[in-house]
């Protein structure tokens, strides 16, 4: 699992996103010298480790916990993030945004769903931040990664290429994920399955929740308050084509305001990357990228959209 920043220490993968994030937007200078709200404000930012990940284990320790979650459990630690932020003496608790990336953007309607049903008086949320996964809901975004990882192995050349194209065909990739959803759906509703000889564990309820789980639905019915959306045109691991302004305005009608970019060069690790993205170099590549700061347009947009939607400044 990936931990506050972004990293999985498992895997030795340090890509340091959200550690990133939270200094850039909050050492940020704005166009008085006071700070990236301007008027004399200041941003705070919470981010925390998902259940499961980094520091956030149960006492008793259970080495199948992560595995056991579900999607809801995630928005349910979300809320009470939000409630534990808006709590604070130094925070306005209007001004609240909630930030998302990956999955974490794919579940901010939820999130807004059960802000707006809690019970404790929590204010609405002034903004959503969509980084890398906008419009569409996991098992799309699954389907669109088999798509673009068949095409991309029909294009290579050479001896590998002659062998993957022969292995990775689009029907193997759908025939593999057809047995895996045979496996989550089991009458039994297992928490998590086990694959590859039990080398391999996958959350079994999380993909059940995200399965039944419409983003569109959700975007159009819990989302009322401004947005901003950015999916890099490198990125492979989710659709881009959501972040136009028509589709956004479709899929959010409600928003207080809808702002989307698609940066030609931006990745799924929101760095910016010459040359042809490919899924097959995702792992050399990307700890490359890690090493990188974050990429100079998507923070300078941030810092713009934070400015007139929490301080209004135009």
């Amino acid at each position: 699992p990936v931990d506050r920043n972004g990293n999985a220490p498992s895997m030795r993968l340090n890509f340091n996103i959200y550690n990133r994030f939270a200094q850039h937007i909050h050492d940020k200078p704005s166009s008085d010298n006071t700070s990236c709200s301007g008027g004399g404000g200041s941003i705070a930012v919470l981010s925390y480790d998902k259940r499961g990940a980094g520091k956030s284990q149960p006492i008793l320790k259970d080495k199948n916990y992560f595995y056991k979650l579900g999607m809801m459990d995630l928005v349910a630690d979300a809320v009470e993030a939000v409630k534990f932020v808006a709590s604070h003496p130094r925070i306005d608790k209007n001004r609240i945004v909630l930030l998302g990336h990956s999955e974490g953007a794919i579940i901010l309607p939820l999130i807004c769903r059960e802000i707006t049903n809690d019970e404790t008086s929590l204010q609405p949320i002034a903004g959503c931040i969509f980084y890398s996964g906008f419009g569409e809901n996991l098992i799309d975004v699954m389907a669109f990664q088999r798509t673009t990882l068949a095409n991309e192995v029909q294009t290579m050349s050479g001896p590998t290429g002659w062998i993957l194209r022969r292995l990775l065909t689009k029907e193997y990739l759908d025939k593999k994920y057809n047995e895996f959803m045979k496996q989550v759906n089991d009458d039994g509703e297992p928490d998590y399955v086990s694959l590859m000889c039990g080398l391999v564990k996958q959350p079994a309820k999380w993909v059940r929740e995200h399965a039944s789980y419409s983003a569109e639905e959700a975007l159009s019915k819990h989302v009322t308050c401004h947005c901003l959306a950015i999916t890099g045109q490198k990125d492979f691991q989710v659709r881009n084509e959501y972040c136009t302004r028509e589709t956004a305005k479709g899929l959010v009608p409600n928003a207080a305001s809808v702002e989307v970019h698609r940066p030609p060069n931006l990745t799924h690790l929101l760095r910016s990357m010459e040359g042809e993205a490919k899924m097959m170099n995702m792992k050399k590549d990307y700890k490359e990228m890690g090493k990188l700061p974050l990429d100079e347009v998507v923070m300078e947009i941030t810092y713009a959209w934070c400015d007139r939607v929490l301080f209004e400044k135009q």
